[in-house]
């Protein structure tokens, strides 16, 4: 992430490999800016933010939301829950949870994918960080 200027004036420029996400309060001077890129580099304008790094984006006068509903169904898929039942809360209340656990253990590189996706997911869904966040604790040695 990129500043530039200061005040009114001030841009912000996110960029990952060859893309930028610019935003400022001011269109012109995002206009300058996109301008000044086009002279230097071979570039083309998308317009708007629709999508970016698997989060949706939709942009409207009454502001900006963010969803990553084709990001969750890939990982229900991804793990063969893609018929489960929804539910109100993530976990179980009052689960409790051991790491000298004698249950049988699960694979330890998928177990970690799944939890690093999740933990993804929690960017646009923060009603399921604290139970991810449990865990993410048990990626050492999961079990069923």
């Amino acid at each position: 992430m990129y500043k530039r200027g200061t005040g009114s004036d001030c841009l912000l420029i996110g960029v990952y490999v060859d893309d930028l996400l610019i935003t400022g309060a001011d269109e012109r001077e995002i206009g300058r800016f996109k301008k000044q890129m086009k002279e230097l580099f071979k570039m083309s304008d998308l317009g708007l933010l629709s999508y970016y790094l698997g989060i949706e984006v939709r942009q409207s006068k009454d502001g900006i939301t963010l969803c990553q509903e084709a990001y969750a169904l890939k990982i229900l898929q991804n793990c063969g829950m893609e018929d489960c039942n929804p539910s109100q809360t993530p976990m179980e209340a009052r689960l409790k949870l051991s790491k000298r656990s004698k249950a049988p253990t699960v694979d330890s590189t998928e177990y970690r994918s799944i939890v690093g996706s999740l933990r993804y997911l929690v960017n646009t869904r923060p009603d399921l960080a604290y139970s991810v966040g449990i865990v993410s604790r048990y990626m050492e040695n999961p079990t069923t």
